[in-house]
């Protein structure tokens, strides 16, 4: 099924220029021929008149790594054109990993991005220790989307380290070992470095990256720089506008020695100022050396705040707690004077990313009675007449913890749009997989085509394609993919623009254990195809899993 024809599409081939009447024909999983008029073969055929034809899209940051085990088909993300996806994110991979040292990592996993402990136990197999082996089990399986991964930095430490990657540097011998485990993971098909300067688990220790000194961050980075390939994928500090600078700062002064590029997450669009201090930041790295790119995506903010173990609450340490807890805990720390104090302090001490816990934002949290009544949260303060904190501790209360609460950030579309124009940015940082119950990360090749291509027109689809296809091919060193190129990969989208739809989030409770996950839904997409096999056909998945890992040195 990897010979493949696709017949009277305009091709948006990923280069930039312009689209052109063609079909194209796959043979054996790879382009073979681009032109006018192609007489078919016998192959399988998709009928891409009055539609576009693109090269896959490419998801440049998602936690999809326990999901494919349970769910190989990814959804949604065929359903919005994604044919590769980046994984091993934020110093997270799942190997390499030693069997004794995978309950710590999988807590880790599990809390900073929210996917339920019960999923990894249930749904992932655990059959290997090593990159090789974890490659190896993945490609038996197949899945629905390529996969580039990632070699996550506090995976690498706890296989080297042990229980004291999570306490202290590493010492000469153990960076020696460190690099030589990296560069082992590289040769099995690793694309680079993964790590993070700011997470912590859910008793609040800093994630084993963090240990490491700038000596540790030198030998692995040194690593990639002498293959001449790999990128750096980083977290900076996310509560602090000098926290981000600083970490850029700090992993650019490493990279910039090696030649080697990075890229790091938790860029939004903010205040005017901040957002261009980091871009100028950005545009300095990129003209000293590889260069440091944020991430940029252009969903809106706003999430779905769940009280059930999440990060919603990181911030404030009072409320994080009683998130954490279980239900008859909670009850009790919301009913208790010495936990209210607290609970107001630590209210007032720092602002939180994830929960608005300043007077400005209450409008923007919306909260859901057991009855369905809905309210703004600025309503409630008004209405209680205390602390904000107490506030809501009365409200939970009163409803017995069955509430729904959702943030609706602010944005303004065109600075979005200006962003999604700007060289500096590398678009693509969805999170999709992760804080499955907060948001669907998952769509934002929708977002972008229907939202700033078609309906604001602020980018053309050449720009755009281009964008979320061949610049983040190129970033991660992805050599046979991102455009429609005779002897590329034949990872293909058929599309019409017209009838692209962004799909609201649903609420579905399909993983293992019963969790539930947001997802999004998505119209218009004709076929999506990896290596020539469709794995969606009209929004239909058809069950097919071509994708595998990718290798960097392929071409």
């Amino acid at each position: 099924m990897s010979d493949l024809l696709v017949r009277g599409g305009s091709v948006v081939d990923g280069s930039g220029g312009p689209a052109f009447r063609a079909d194209v024909r796959v043979r054996a999983g790879r382009i073979a021929e681009i032109a006018p008029i192609l007489e078919p073969r016998g192959e399988t055929e998709i009928d891409a008149r009055g539609g576009l034809v693109t090269p896959g899209f490419i998801d440049a940051h998602t936690h999809y790594d326990p999901a494919v085990f349970w769910d190989p088909e990814c959804d949604p993300m065929p359903l919005h054109g994604v044919t590769s996806m980046v994984i091993g994110n934020c110093s997270l991979s799942l190997a390499p990993l030693p069997a004794r040292h995978r309950d710590a990592l999988v807590g880790a996993f599990g809390y900073i991005e929210d996917i339920p402990e019960v999923a990894f136990e249930r749904g992932v197999p655990w059959s290997w220790e090593s990159w090789a082996e974890y490659r190896d089990a993945l490609d038996r399986r197949g899945t629905a989307v390529n996969l580039v991964g990632l070699v996550g930095h506090s995976a690498l430490r706890m296989s080297v380290m042990g229980d004291e990657a999570w306490q202290r540097v590493a010492t000469p011998a153990e960076r020696d070992a460190l690099a030589g485990l990296l560069e082992e993971c590289l040769d099995a098909g690793g694309f680079g470095l993964s790590t993070s300067l700011a997470d912590v688990d859910a008793q609040g220790r800093p994630v084993p990256s963090r240990r490491a000194d700038d000596e540790e961050f030198v030998a692995l980075v040194e690593r990639l720089g002498r293959r001449g390939s790999g990128v750096v994928e980083f977290v900076p500090l996310i509560d602090s506008q000098q926290g981000r600078l600083d970490g850029v700062e700090r992993i650019h002064g490493v990279c910039r020695g090696a030649g080697v590029r990075a890229s790091w997450t938790g860029f939004v669009a903010g205040r005017p100022e901040a957002t261009r201090e980091l871009l100028d930041q950005a545009r300095r790295t990129q003209a000293e050396a590889g260069g440091v790119f944020p991430q940029f995506s252009p969903r809106p903010p706003g999430a779905r705040v769940c009280l059930d173990r999440t990060i919603s609450f990181s911030f404030i340490p009072a409320w994080h707690k009683l998130v954490q807890a279980d239900p008859d805990q909670k009850r009790r720390m919301l009913r208790d004077d010495w936990w209210r104090g607290k609970a107001r302090e630590h209210w007032d001490r720092r602002t939180s990313p994830f929960f608005p816990n300043r007077a400005s934002r209450y409008p923007d949290v919306e909260l859901t009675d057991p009855e369905g009544r809905t309210s703004s949260f600025a309503d409630r303060i008004e209405a209680h007449g205390g602390h904000p904190s107490d506030a809501l501790a009365d409200w939970l209360l009163d409803c017995d913890l069955d509430v729904g609460i959702r943030t609706r950030g602010r944005f303004d579309e065109s600075q979005i749009a200006e962003l999604l124009r700007d060289p500096a940015l590398l678009v693509g940082s969805s999170d999709a997989g992760a804080h499955c119950q907060m948001f669907c990360g998952a769509g934002d090749s929708t977002l972008v085509l229907s939202r700033y291509v078609r309906d604001r027109r602020d980018l053309s689809m050449a720009d755009a394609v281009r964008r979320l296809t061949s610049e983040v091919a190129d970033h991660f060193g992805v050599r046979d993919r991102g455009r429609v190129e005779v002897g590329l990969a034949g990872d293909l989208v058929v599309l019409d623009l017209a009838e692209l739809e962004w799909g609201e989030e649903e609420l579905v409770a399909d993983l293992p254990g019963g969790g539930e996950r947001l997802r999004r839904p998505a119209r218009g997409y004709r076929a999506t195809v990896v290596g020539g096999v469709p794995t969606q056909l009209g929004g239909v998945p058809t069950d097919e899993r071509p994708g595998r890992f990718l290798d960097p040195s392929s071409r």
